[in-house]
């Protein structure tokens, strides 16, 4: 079997996916109000252009 010299050079540099236990984690996430508010406009404005180009 050959070797693939790009796949050996990848291997070298991938991340790994281990988790250090010591390192705190991110378990929730909450959406702030502003958040929804800020995602809602946008999604209308954009909805907004766009039916705006379709006439």
């Amino acid at each position: 079997m050959s070797l693939d010299i790009i796949e050996a050079e990848l291997e070298e540099g991938l991340p790994s996916n281990v988790i250090d236990d010591d390192e705190l984690n991110i378990v929730n996430i909450h959406p702030s109000d502003a958040w929804a508010t800020w995602r809602m406009e946008l999604a209308n404005q954009m909805f907004d252009e766009w039916q705006a180009s379709r006439n």
